[in-house]
């Protein structure tokens, strides 16, 4: 067999799979559907070279989707990395123009955010009030995972320190509420907000004032799946969407792009 002929035989599987995962999804609408629409997206990824969507699991895409492809819309990206990696905001900002705020506490990646994308990149630890908190930083092993030591999620903490990679420090971070980072960035009420903050999600939303606030799209990590935030969101307002991954995505009901 001829590498031609190989190359052939693996895009007819992804073919395959795309198509298989897609039957899956049609016909799941449970929690189960995040890890159907992460593996979707990987293969997509996979087959084409223009898929530019940058999220780890196809949150990105579905936000772009809901907002009809609006262009100049504005974001607020919280535990937003290295503002590349897994990125639910990088393409919002660089192929529709949209404006807004990444936030991320750890030094290293705070700054390489910094080298490449336009939005101002904050160096805070988003929680329920202002002030100062110890910050579990994963340096090696999880990385993507760092997170707030008195909000971070116990369950999945040992999962985290169980990676025989895992080295961690403790940096002390200055925090800020959300709706405080929402007024001083000039975005009361942005289109998108990227939740991502290993455990502290709860804590956030139920302090955050949502009658101030008309947020349009949230992308929440639930990495526990419990009930706490789909109580909070449908309170207040919203329709679950979507799952990504361990994200869930919430819509604002009657959202007008």
């Amino acid at each position: 067999m001829t590498p031609d002929d190989l190359i052939a035989r693996a895009r007819a599987d992804l073919f395959a799979a795309q198509k298989e995962i897609a039957a899956q999804i049609e016909s799941d609408k449970t929690r189960r559907r995040g890890g159907l629409v992460r593996r979707l997206h990987e293969v997509r990824k996979m087959l084409d070279q223009s898929y530019a969507y940058a999220s780890q699991a196809g949150q990105d895409l579905v936000v772009d989707r809901l907002f009809r492809g609006k262009r100049g819309g504005t974001f607020v990206d919280v535990g937003g990395y290295d503002g590349v990696t897994g990125s639910n905001t990088l393409f919002l900002e660089q192929r529709r123009g949209w404006t807004g705020v990444l936030v991320e506490p750890v030094p290293v990646q705070l700054e390489k955010a910094r080298t490449v994308r336009r939005c101002p990149c904050l160096g805070l630890a988003v929680a329920a009030t202002d002030g100062e908190a110890d910050f579990l930083e994963v340096a090696e092993g999880y990385m993507q995972m760092s997170g707030l030591a008195g909000s971070y999620d116990p369950e999945l903490l040992s999962q985290i320190r169980a990676d025989p990679r895992h080295k961690e420090n403790t940096i002390r971070v200055e925090t800020r509420t959300l709706s405080r980072i929402l007024t001083d960035a000039g975005i009361e009420n942005p289109d998108f907000v990227s939740l991502d903050i290993e455990g502290g999600e709860v804590r956030t939303l139920a302090a955050f004032p949502f009658e101030r606030h008309r947020v349009g799209v949230w992308a929440i990590e639930n990495n526990s799946g419990g009930p706490e935030i789909g109580q909070i969101m449908r309170a207040k307002g919203y329709d679950l969407i979507e799952f990504c991954g361990p994200d869930e995505i919430w819509q604002i009901s009657g959202l007008s792009p």
